[in-house]
């Protein structure tokens, strides 16, 4: 699900500022300058901007794509597919025909490569191109960027795009990415930072995943141990466990736990940690002020997963139509104060050398003792939510 839906999923950059003189003129010659335009019969794709309300319009009309502070608008992406079997049907009738036309005999190897090529031509210029979407938000102000999928060919169609026409280039704000880039660290302990994960290397995100397996892992022990509230800008943010986690055993993804909360969901998930799996995934429940949020992480950091905001009104009406918008980010925007909150937090221990002397004891010690402190729940009643 995108950006505005109820529950929203979208992966997070830092976008370096544009050389412009004027910002939004700069935007708007880019955005229309790369807008969609319908693609023709020779072409298996097309891409480009669209407007925020209607990604089958790119005409950003009256700069629709400005609210408040934020560049808002669409991507989409249109591709022309024929299925597999359907291109395997036309190919047996092709060499069925070569058949009857000599004598039974099977066509060469590289006939029936022609064959298929020439076919997959021919339906592809019959196909409909097939359209589809995804919602971007860009906070100049902050620099960052939020893009609402987390396909990769989405993702990479919409870079490529993106660098294309812009000639800026978002950084994906993955566990080092995140803090080296929007985090308050100081200079020594961004040095200790880039010697755990060098984010030059095109293989950091998984080099550095150790990072989120730590973090989710230290938010539950945070959350039962260390109050589990954190100062977030102005308001203060409480933060309980979701109703899901997953746990791996490092190096070795096929070997997952997944818990939920029917039954001994905590004892599940502890009994995982005590066999040496780390916290993957992990659904959390933020309390900021009167608000509540729902959010799910992924040991990337990357991505926010199914986050569910405060319920909307249906219409703001037309004398505010941006309203609803700039409401959905103003929840997104304190959701991500307490986020940076909580992994500055976890990087004051882990980026010093009493991580490895005072932090893993007490986290072992929590795990090993843990299930002392556990209810045990009526297995025919589901948990009460935090």
């Amino acid at each position: 699900m995108g950006i505005s839906s109820a529950s929203a999923t979208f992966v997070r950059f830092f976008v370096p500022e544009p050389h412009a003189e004027d910002f939004w003129t700069f935007v708007d010659e880019k955005l229309r300058g790369g807008a969609f335009a319908e693609p023709d019969d020779s072409r298996t794709q097309a891409a480009g901007f669209a407007d925020w309300e209607d990604f089958f319009e790119a005409g950003f009309s009256y700069g629709s794509y400005r609210k408040g502070e934020y560049v808002a608008f669409n991507f989409r992406l249109d591709q022309r597919k024929v299925p597999a079997i359907v291109l395997k049907q036309y190919v047996r009738q092709e060499v069925k025909k070569y058949r009857d036309e000599n004598n039974g005999k099977y066509p060469s190897r590289t006939m029936k490569q022609e064959m298929q090529e020439r076919m997959q031509e021919v339906l592809l210029s019959r196909a409909f191109p097939q359209p589809s979407a995804a919602e971007a938000v860009w906070n100049p102000v902050r620099n960052w960027m939020i893009f609402g999928t987390t396909g990769g060919k989405m993702m990479d169609s919409f870079l490529e795009h993106f660098e294309k026409n812009f000639r800026v280039f978002p950084i994906p704000l993955y566990h080092a990415q995140w803090a080296m880039n929007t985090l308050p660290l100081t200079p020594h302990q961004k040095d200790v930072l880039g010697g755990l994960v060098s984010v030059k290397s095109p293989t950091a995100m998984s080099d550095g995943r150790f990072l989120g397996f730590d973090f989710l892992t230290w938010l539950w022990f945070y959350i039962e141990n260390l109050s589990g509230s954190i100062q977030a800008g102005d308001k203060i943010a409480n933060i309980h466990l979701g109703e899901r986690m997953v746990l791996v055993l490092p190096g070795d993804g096929k070997e997952r736990v997944i818990c939920t909360s029917q039954g001994n969901f905590l004892h599940e998930a502890r009994t995982a940690l005590r066999q040496g799996k780390v916290v993957e995934e992990i659904q959390l429940l933020l309390m900021i002020g009167d608000n509540e949020y729902l959010v799910t992480l992924d040991s990337s950091l990357w991505a926010v997963k199914g986050l569910k905001t405060p319920k909307q009104l249906p219409d703001y009406g037309q004398e505010d139509p941006d309203g609803r918008f700039l409401e959905k980010m103003y929840f997104i925007e304190e959701v991500f104060a307490a986020l940076d909150a909580l992994y500055v937090r976890f990087l004051a221990d882990r980026l010093t050398p009493g991580w490895d002397s005072d932090c893993l004891p007490q986290i072992r010690e929590w795990i090993e003792q843990g299930e002392g402190r556990e209810s045990s729940p009526d297995p025919t009643e589901p948990p009460a939510r935090p």
